[in-house]
């Protein structure tokens, strides 16, 4: 029951897991579902982190657009843009 409720939601914690299973009357403990997942070739991971803009990042993104901003069309012609189709 384990390895199939994080295969059909990955995001599923253990604790989550914990207590699907006391709900069916099993009761298990965090690391006993860790160490199952693992059996089965599952890993666990958490979502990095990522940092924010610093100031001075928002500083050089702001002038760069200031002194592009009258650019005409025709500089843009060159640039790889990258489409979400």
């Amino acid at each position: 029951m384990i390895t199939r409720t994080v295969s059909k939601n990955p995001r599923t914690t253990r604790g989550d897991l914990v207590n699907d299973l006391q709900r069916a009357g099993t009761k298990v403990t965090k690391a006993t579902i860790s160490n199952t997942l693992r059996r089965q070739g599952l890993k666990s991971c958490s979502a990095r982190r990522v940092p924010l803009l610093k100031p001075v990042h928002v500083q050089a993104r702001l002038k760069f657009a200031r002194e592009h901003l009258v650019d005409p069309e025709e500089d843009w012609e060159n640039v790889i843009w990258d489409q979400d189709d």
